[in-house]
């Protein structure tokens, strides 16, 4: 940013969040300041600083730098938003989705739309509450969670921010976007396409109910969405409740990926042969996780044993800057000499590193399997590759 930024009393500048968010610290606490480089009506900017709610992230002031830019001041969040958080178990995705769907409607209900709902404007703090941000603004990567009417005449509405609600909680379930295909063409004139022509796929990764609330919720038609943000966050309630008896199960069932190879691909949805194979591969996949549940006490799958591969690896993605994406992972029972192999989605990058982190060149989306490798040589099979981490 080369507008000067703004004099906060009490507070002196620390460093830059982000393209146009940035820290200031005091000796008691510390602030957020954002610049409001695509600012909403200034009406709009006093409605929202006035917005009092235990879901939305409060502004604490607005102003405008001495060249004129309009800022706003808010409560920093250390442990940021939740771009990078995802994949997340389907029962916390609904206790995401009812906070955020109640802040988004307390909003509607003061007359503010959000107009882009998404991950990365989801901040979390250190408990786990998750707060609603940056309304009234549109970022620059919003296009992977945006309505259609929006694309196609720029309608903004109600029902608008509930299919880019629908569409951040699909993406909190499977690690990326609804109309993002791992190893396919991403480019925005195509991802645009998906979503003017094409219906969400399901994410694979929640029970029918919820499948079902969030491919109405992102449907084509502004009308079969649910008419309010409060209705869909009572939806979200009622499934809760329903799935409550089996919430236990969770940490079995849902974060499991189908293997490498046999992810749900775009193609299987034109025409009716691709809707068979896609309930074809999605009970596939339901009868996996059922089989999942079936050990005995206290047994132990092969790929997490001792001296086995490493289990499950969780791949993140977070943007360091416009030209790089830096993908970490986790994974349990960490042991001494472990290393990881990495490739690319599209399978001209690979390489081999001994911390669990790799920072690669890309501007726009890319995203990477990691496997294991243990220092007796386990782990390196073709189904010890992770789930795909996704950055945008």
């Amino acid at each position: 940013m080369t507008e000067e930024l703004p004099e906060i009393p009490g507070f002196r500048y620390a460093r830059p969040l982000g393209r146009t968010v940035h820290l200031y610290r005091a000796a008691d606490g510390e602030i957020a300041v954002k610049l409001l480089v695509d600012p909403p009506r200034v009406d709009e900017i006093r409605t929202v600083a006035g917005l009092r709610h235990p879901g939305i992230a409060s502004v604490d002031r607005a102003g405008r730098t001495r060249a004129g830019l309009p800022y706003v001041v808010m409560r920093y969040f250390p442990d940021g938003d939740l771009a990078a958080a995802a994949p997340l178990p389907f029962a916390r995705v609904l206790e995401i989705g009812v906070s955020v769907a109640d802040a988004l409607h307390a909003a509607h209900q003061a007359g503010v739309l959000h107009r882009d709902v998404k991950p990365a404007n989801v901040l979390r703090d250190e408990h786990g509450q998750v707060y609603l941000t940056d309304f009234g603004t549109t970022g620059g990567d919003h296009l992977l969670w945006t309505a259609p009417e929006v694309l196609s005449s720029g309608a903004h509405s109600i029902r608008s921010d509930v299919f880019s609600l629908g569409a951040t909680l699909w993406h909190l379930l499977a690690g990326h976007s609804p109309f993002v295909v791992p190893r396919g063409d991403n480019s925005r004139v195509a991802i645009a396409q998906r979503i003017l022509l094409s219906a969400a796929p399901p994410s694979g990764r929640a029970p029918a109910s919820l499948e079902v609330l969030l491919r109405q919720a992102m449907s084509a038609d502004p009308a079969a969405r649910p008419a309010s943000a409060g209705e869909f966050a009572e939806r979200l309630r009622q499934i809760h409740d329903e799935s409550a008896p089996t919430a236990a199960l969770e940490a079995v069932v849902v974060p499991a990926e189908p293997p490498a190879r046999r992810k749900t691909r775009w193609p299987l949805y034109a025409g009716v042969a691709g809707a068979v194979a896609l309930v074809g591969i999605t009970s596939a996949l339901l009868l996996q996780d059922k089989g999942s549940l079936q050990l005995p006490a206290g047994a132990q799958p092969e790929s997490a044993a001792e001296g086995g591969s490493a289990g499950q690896v969780v791949v993140t993605a977070t943007r360091v800057n416009p030209q790089t994406l830096r993908f970490s992972w986790t994974y349990p029972s960490p042991q001494p000499g472990d290393e990881f192999v990495w490739r690319t989605n599209d399978e001209l990058k690979t390489g081999t590193v001994s911390e669990p982190s790799v920072e690669l060149t890309a501007s726009g989306t890319l995203c990477v399997e990691v496997r294991v490798v243990r220092a007796d040589g386990t782990g390196g099979s073709s189904r010890d590759w992770s789930p795909e981490g996704c950055g945008f």
